[in-house]
Order: C-alpha cells, then structure tokens, then sequence
C-alpha cells in the first residue's frame, strides 16, 4: 500500500498493529518513516519522539529523526539530536565528526573542535580528519596545535608516486584502452 501512494489505509494498518503490539519498536518507526516520506516533518519528528520517549537510546529512531530535521532546514535542531546521539554511541568516531562538521556550519568553532578531538581520540590514524582537527584548531587561533597535526599528517602519509614523465595511453579503435606505457623509470 504504502508503495502504491495510498498512505492513509497503510498508516490506518499500521496503527492498529501498534495497538496490538504496543512495544513494538520497529512498527512505531515505521510509522515516524512513512510520515516522514509522505508528509511535513513535523509530524514524522512527533512519531519519532513518541518512540524515543518510551525507548531514549534507540540509536535507529536518532538516526531517523536528525535525518528528517536536518532535511527540513532545523539546523539547531539537528544539531542537538546529533550530540544526543554522540552521547549514547560515545564510542562511534562518525558521529562526533559529523557533529563537528555541524557545529562548524553554524560558527560554533569551539565546541566544533572538542568533537574533532574527540573523533581523533577515537580514531587516530584518520589522516583526513586530522586535518579536518588542524582547520578547527587554525579557527580558534590554535595556530601551534594546527601546524603540529598538519605536520602529524604529513609525517604519516603514505608516499605517492608521480609519473616521471607522461605516460602514453594506447587506443584501440573502438576508443577502448589497450594499454597505459611509462618510460622505465615510472614506479607503480
């Protein structure tokens, strides 16, 4: 039903399966989902509180409801329901990138970098976001700690390989390539 656009009669299904099952989790989202897909966010938003008020650490109906507020333009919002989600899944890197990402977006810069570090903390060899963390620390005027992970990052970085020269790239016909030549000094 719910496929076919007939939203009402599936949400009238859906809400007596509810009523038959009231601590059903995944039919409660279910419901916060197909709100969410098929009217204002407002309503998907309340379907996803109704569930968290029983179930605060449900990390799925989080998920679901920052998504929808971030989509609908809520940008404080979002941002609150993704630091309770930081505090819930504390040891999950992605969320406290994104949540400094975020914070970044709105100019809240120290609050940004205490999530950068914190996503660090947790993942340490992410070269990529460490300079992500020397942005956040060159925002605050942390110009020493900003150079010493740039320097981190380019310490640690694999090497790279350039072409010594260009290479030739061999065509067949059908504009396919039938080979890649460097001269033989070119290391892959």
């Amino acid at each position: 039903m719910w496929e076919s656009g007939t939203i009402n009669p599936a949400l009238e299904i859906l809400d007596q399966g509810i009523h038959d099952h009231p601590h059903a989790l995944t039919l409660r989202k279910l419901r916060g989902d197909i709100l969410s897909a098929s009217r204002g966010p407002g309503e998907a938003v309340q379907a996803y509180e109704t569930v968290l008020a029983d179930t605060p650490t449900a990390l799925d109906v989080r998920w679901a409801k920052w998504s929808v507020l971030t989509r609908s333009g809520q940008g404080k919002e979002s941002i609150d329901e993704l630091a309770r989600i930081a505090e819930i899944d504390a040891q999950n890197p992605l969320v406290h990138l994104r949540l400094a990402q975020e914070l970044r977006k709105l100019d809240r810069l120290e609050e940004s970098l205490e999530s950068y570090q914190q996503a660090m903390e947790l993942a340490p060899g992410m070269l990529g976001w460490r300079l992500s963390l020397a942005r956040a620390r060159f925002d605050v005027l942390d110009y020493e700690g900003a150079e010493a992970d740039v320097q981190y990052v380019l310490h640690n970085a694999p090497p790279v390989h350039r072409w010594s020269s260009r290479p030739k790239i061999c065509f067949h016909k059908s504009m396919a390539p039938l080979s890649i030549e460097a001269d033989a000094s070119t290391r892959f």
